[in-house]
């Protein structure tokens, strides 16, 4: 990949321009093995049916965070990507706890199925569980989303298939698997829909791979890009540019 992570005017940033460049080229770790952290678990959650100045639809989309939080960060995952992996255990727990938490920014989780043969029906599994409990139990949500990467192997994708991802569902407390076969099966196709849009905003916004980020300050209008498990010190320094714009 050769796009720069950028902080700029939202138009310019969906056009590919550039007036500030941040950080280095994109950056991509190896994921660690046997890592003992738990994944984020936000303390405030919301939902939203509207569509965000940055142009990202929010409805059926899980929000982490307060609903007047100035800046969105709008992340695009898949469940097969060790980077994506790497970003859940490393930065994303303080970027949670010293921006999420506090008010200063929420986080859209967003899907861009983009690795093997199971990205797009892994994509399907999370917003049915979402659906599920979205209203009763959003921090199950949150606790599927972190045992299916602790699911993942530390190498390849072929690990990703109905029974692993069965098996998570049942063993998540708050989450029913039959409640969330029948999603899969009445609205598959709609759900798929929802996903391509992800995709979509993720491309137009110069994203090209997972985990992938854009930083968008709501009250000015500027956003930052950010593709890769970057450190939290690069995480936290682009958040608060974007903060400041």
């Amino acid at each position: 990949m050769d796009e720069e992570d950028t902080i700029t005017r939202r138009r310019a940033l969906l056009a590919g321009g550039a007036t500030l460049a941040f950080g280095g080229s994109v950056a991509y770790v190896a994921s660690r093995s046997g890592s003992s952290e738990r994944e984020y678990v936000p303390s405030t959650f919301h939902r939203s049916d509207e569509t965000t100045g940055f142009g990202v639809e929010l409805a059926g989309r899980p929000i982490a965070g307060e609903r007047d939080a100035p800046v969105d960060v709008y992340y695009w995952t898949d469940y097969l990507c060790p980077f994506c992996k790497e970003f859940e255990t490393g930065a994303l727990p303080e970027v949670g706890r010293n921006y999420l938490d506090t008010g200063e920014a929420r986080l859209v989780t967003l899907l861009y199925p983009n690795i093997g043969e199971y990205s797009t029906p892994a994509a399907v599994w999370d917003r049915c569980v979402w659906r599920q409990v979205a209203d009763a139990d959003p921090a199950a949500y949150w606790n599927w989303h972190g045992e299916v990467f602790d699911a993942q192997a530390e190498q390849g994708h072929v690990w990703a298939d109905e029974a692993t991802f069965r098996a998570v569902t049942e063993s998540v407390e708050g989450v029913t698997a039959a409640d969330v076969n029948e999603c899969r099966d009445a609205r598959g196709d709609r759900v798929r829909e929802a996903v391509e849009v992800d995709a979509t905003a993720a491309t137009s916004a110069g994203i090209r791979g997972t985990p992938g980020f854009v930083l968008y300050n709501r009250e000015t209008d500027t956003a930052g890009r950010l593709v890769g498990a970057h450190p939290y010190d690069t995480f936290s320094d682009t958040l608060d540019q974007v903060l400041q714009s």
